[in-house]
């Protein structure tokens, strides 16, 4: 039997685990949190409480049958508490394992000035987050050279879907549309993400880098003032990012920083994958629709 270990049990995981469901998979991973543990027994997934702060308990009993990992966890200001805590472990079982997955961001690009990056593309991140991920990457090909571990790396864009979209700022009033001119971001729905990472364990290529995006790349104003319209909502007024750069928090202001566009030719040619939701707007009708259907919000 195949067996899939989740480092953090959350929302790109638990949509991969309800494809893993069907094919009859055995499941664990991790979480922070003691009330996910009936959600995660309900959903098939054996939990295991870890903070981060140090290794699992009993890790080489864990891993004894484990043949995938999908590592998911965002990292620290220290650095990332998976590799922190495992990376002996890692280099141990790498040869067993057949499949393991990084999600990490488009953020190791850096500004791409509107050009389209595909996985070749000059790695040069000016933030800090996009640093701490760049480095992250570079020790996870630190142990599949050395040790064989079959890593493959998924540069995901920003991840929404159900109860992760601007339907719901929209729905709550969101008071702005902050644009500013040039800029662009690429996204994906996690669903998706989720047939983006079978596809790839379906077909491992050990050391692959693969770009996780729709075929559109917009500016962030653009799905919510499309939100609104599809709600039939009154817009609130648009508003520059220069005049409100002031008042914005860090993390968005350095966000709105960079500019960037990536490719997502590979996951279609090597892996074979037919998005579900070319753009954004085939997601917010799905999740619109979705969301009538429940009458809640999206």
């Amino acid at each position: 039997m195949s067996r899939m270990f989740f480092f953090g049990y959350g929302y790109t995981a638990s949509y991969l685990a309800q494809l893993l469901r069907t094919e009859d998979w055995a499941m664990a991973g991790t979480t922070r949190n003691p009330d996910k543990v009936k959600k995660m027994w309900a959903q098939g997934v054996e939990p295991h409480i870890w903070a981060g702060d140090s290794p699992l308990e009993a890790p080489r009993r864990i891993f004894r049958n484990v043949t995938h990992i999908l590592h998911s966890v965002p990292p620290l200001a220290t650095g990332d508490p998976v590799l922190k805590n495992h990376f002996e472990l890692f280099s141990e079982i790498a040869p067993k394992l057949q499949w393991y997955g990084y999600i990490s961001t488009t953020s190791v690009y850096g500004d791409t000035q509107g050009e389209e990056a595909n996985e070749s593309y000059e790695l040069n991140p000016a933030t800090s987050r996009g640093k701490l991920r760049l480095q992250i990457e570079k020790r996870h090909q630190q142990l599949h050279k050395k040790f064989k571990l079959p890593i493959h790396i998924f540069r995901s864009g920003s991840i929404y879907g159900p109860g992760r979209s601007a339907i719901r700022r929209a729905i709550q009033g969101d008071p702005r549309l902050i644009h500013k001119e040039g800029h662009v971001t690429s996204r994906i729905h996690v669903e998706d993400l989720a047939q983006v990472l079978r596809a790839s364990m379906a077909n491992p290529n050990p050391g692959a880098i693969y770009n996780c995006a729709d075929d559109l790349a917009t500016g962030v104003d653009e799905p919510l003032s499309y939100a609104f319209d599809m709600l039939g909502k009154e817009k609130p007024p648009v508003v520059k990012f220069e005049d409100v750069q002031a008042e914005i928090t860090q993390n968005m202001s350095s966000f709105y920083s960079e500019t960037r566009r990536v490719s997502n030719d590979l996951i279609k040619s090597e892996l074979g994958v037919k998005l579900k939701y070319p753009t954004y707007k085939e997601g917010y009708e799905a999740l619109n629709q979705a969301r009538m259907q429940r009458n809640q919000p999206a």
